[in-house]
């Protein structure tokens, strides 16, 4: 007797904007391990074109929302999900507008699956209203972490299941091994991939490049990222305030084959993000065996070996990570030593297809 698969409806921001959380959704909406497993229905949002719209309200997230209301109670109705798989925006304005998706699964008794990519629960939760409306929000669900490092931040207003999944992310090339004796024009090439928001450590890096070229270290730099909370014309400010106009490089969003040439000709990758729970670029840098220079915030200090496959740094720290930049750049061996390092923890826990398994087994046990 062939068996019944069970039901889960997908409640899911896709891109645009391209962020790490819309991109692991959208591998989660395309996975055929997942859809072969089970019975599989969905909802995908968009709210916003690009990264510096989010977070404002317009008529057009109304109407968005307003139809996303319709769609997920005829779900509801007429399909009866066994769970409903939903990425919930914890903090802000938008995770009130994710209540009332909340409100309308619980009048119809559908179990949530809570896959968190975003943290600052605890903090909130200080507030008393805040912390009744998160109770009300997980009570009898079930909650994904990506880290066991993150678990703290829901513990204060849950005390059910966590389950714990890594993020992984599918091959995009096999990294190519580079000369090691540098020319004058191949200096050591440093990447900063991320939109453009003061969070992610963009100004840091920047303040990191202008003490390494004040003390005559060699190197080049690429910026890599859409415009956010900076755009072009004030971090062309602050390139030229900091003299770095001739060795840095903007070069806006890439993708797909361009953001893979370049992963393969930088040698160290930097991420001094400030607020973060996982950070998908230090997967993409493991993937092309570069080592990472990154802070300590959020699931970093488990992805990455302090000394083995990178280091790690305070958040708020040009010094620290200039001085780590220029370990790197000064030991050759060593960092592409680390890289090797890198690519193989990547193999072991961070691809595509373990991250799928474990995400079906956690639907199995849900």
């Amino acid at each position: 007797m062939k068996s019944i698969k069970k039901r889960i409806l997908l409640l899911i921001k896709i891109p645009p904007p391209i962020t790490g959380a819309t991109l692991m959704n959208k591998q989660v909406y395309d996975s055929e391990c997942i859809r072969q497993n089970f019975d599989i229905r969905s909802i995908t949002l968009s709210y916003a074109n690009s990264v510096s719209d989010l977070g404002k309200v317009n008529f057009s997230k109304i109407k968005i929302f307003l139809k996303t209301i319709i769609r997920l109670n005829k779900e509801l109705i007429f399909e009866r999900p066994n769970v409903v798989y939903f990425q919930l925006s914890p903090i802000g304005f938008v995770f009130y507008r994710d209540l009332i998706y909340i409100i309308f699964i619980k009048f119809f008794r559908v179990k949530i699956l809570f896959h968190l990519h975003g943290k600052g629960i605890s903090e909130m939760a200080s507030n008393r209203i805040q912390y009744l409306l998160y109770r009300f929000a997980f009570k009898n669900s079930d909650i994904i972490c990506l880290s066991e490092l993150l678990k703290y931040d829901v513990k204060p207003v849950f005390d059910g299941k966590i389950h714990i999944v890594n993020n992984g992310i599918p091959e995009m090339g096999k990294p190519k091994p580079k000369t090691e004796n540098l020319t004058e024009n191949e200096k050591v090439k440093l990447l900063f991939l991320s939109n453009l928001i003061k969070s992610k450590g963009i100004l840091d890096f920047i303040s990191a490049l202008k003490l390494l070229n004040k003390r005559g270290i060699p190197f080049r730099a690429i910026i890599v990222g859409g415009e956010g909370d900076i755009n072009k014309e004030e971090l062309n400010i602050a390139l030229k305030k900091n003299n770095l106009t001739s060795i840095v490089e903007y070069v806006g969003p890439k993708y797909g084959k361009e953001k893979k040439e370049i992963y393969a000709v930088c040698d160290v990758v930097v991420f001094p993000t400030k607020n973060d729970t996982w950070g998908n670029v230090i997967l993409e840098a493991m993937q092309f065996a570069k080592p990472v220079v990154a802070t300590n915030e959020g699931s970093i200090p488990e992805i990455i070996d302090n000394g083995v496959t990178g280091f790690i740094v305070d958040k708020a720290a040009p010094e620290q990570i200039a001085k780590k930049i220029e370990f790197l750049i000064n030991n050759t061996g060593t960092r592409k030593k680390m890289g090797i390092a890198a690519r193989d923890k990547y193999l072991e826990k961070y691809t595509v297809s373990i991250f799928e398994n474990n995400l079906s087994r956690v639907f199995d046990k849900v």
